[in-house]
């Protein structure tokens, strides 16, 4: 077997003005690529920026709804409370402050008792009782310190 040649015919146009280069193909420079990696990163960029305000805003939005929800709750768990305070809550009677009897006085605080040339300090616990002179039994009561306002 022997090599053959290869051979063109008498057209030329084929082969015309090819240029042989060893290795990779080349690209011609141009401008327009150049800026594409930075186009993209900054588009990239402001929508990541973008999606990030966007996100803030709604969570934003979610948390204000959710505290104006649980003010109202909150509002309405208080004004229950308070109505079932006000009906739990026994009506306390009014203490009437008695005159201070002859023979006791107030002194800093102190209910005290004349008994001879001496004073003595009355107490709650003392069982100290005035009866108004032409009173009956229903008009009669205990002197305390609290009793007669001494406090």
């Amino acid at each position: 077997m022997e090599r053959q040649e290869p051979t063109f015919g008498s057209d030329l146009s084929e082969v015309g003005d090819r240029q042989v280069s060893y290795g990779p193909p080349r690209r011609p420079a141009s401008r327009s690529t150049d800026q594409l990696p930075w186009k993209i990163g900054v588009a990239v960029g402001v929508g990541v920026l973008v999606a990030l305000l966007l996100f803030n805003a709604y969570e934003r939005y979610q948390a204000r709804r959710d505290a104006q929800e649980a003010i109202q709750v909150f509002s309405k768990e208080i004004q229950k409370l308070e109505r079932e305070l006000a009906a739990a809550r026994p009506s306390t009677p009014v203490r009437t402050i008695k005159p201070v009897p002859p023979g006791y006085r107030c002194s800093g605080g102190a209910l005290l008792y004349r008994e001879g040339n001496t004073w003595l300090q009355i107490t709650a616990r003392s069982n100290h009782v005035y009866c108004p002179h032409g009173g009956t039994v229903a008009d009669c009561y205990q002197v305390t310190p609290q009793s007669v306002g001494c406090r």
